[in-house]
């Protein structure tokens, strides 16, 4: 192991293997050790601009809490009224695609072998605020994703091109963004 530790050789672009691999086993064993539960909590700041805090979550039924502030600000840029202080919405979308496709290149690719040098992703869509605004029964959603990975390391073509199709197939945010997802909402009005 040209004198690596053995802590240093578990260590895979950034991830624990022996790490992921118990937790894989884990998941195998009994389903229930894979649940999540996220929550976040959203307050408006005026105009557009609203602050989004991750709350507690839960691994495999065990309470779990984030160690620092992790919260951001959303907005929309000038062109859609907003006041351009924060990511806008349909961007916090693709970030969220963004990063979980670069944790499954990660996790998968240090399961297999490959140390990554590199990963840059680069997301667009396209929509119409007609939806939003009620015009011509147009939909309210983005109508399209399109997504270009750019991956550098010294593994085979054919290893990255399965590594690719891999993670696109099992990406939780990709799953959610192109499957029909449970949606609800309870309103509690309060009288000012």
């Amino acid at each position: 192991m040209n004198g690596a530790t053995a802590t240093e050789a578990t260590i895979r672009n950034g991830v624990n293997v022996e790490d992921l691999l118990g937790a894989i086993e884990a998941v195998t064993a009994d389903g229930e050790n894979g649940r999540l539960t996220f929550s976040t909590s959203s307050r408006w700041l005026g105009g557009f601009r609203a602050r989004h805090t991750p709350g507690a979550y839960r691994v495999g039924g065990e309470p779990g809490a984030h160690s620092a502030d992790h919260s951001i600000v959303s907005d929309e840029p000038s062109e859609i009224l907003g006041t351009d202080q924060g990511i806008s919405p349909a961007e916090m979308v693709l970030s969220s695609l963004a990063a979980c496709l670069i944790v499954g290149y990660s996790a998968n690719a240090a399961a297999l072998g490959i140390d990554l040098k590199d990963v840059s992703i680069e997301i667009s869509t396209e929509g119409s605020l007609e939806g939003f605004m009620n015009i011509r029964d147009a939909k309210p959603g983005l109508e399209s994703i399109a997504v270009q990975v750019n991956v550098t390391t010294d593994a085979p073509p054919e290893a990255i091109a399965e590594l690719h199709e891999y993670v696109n197939a099992h990406s939780p945010i990709w799953d959610t963004l192109a499957s029909p997802v449970r949606v609800s909402s309870n309103l509690v009005a309060t009288q000012a």
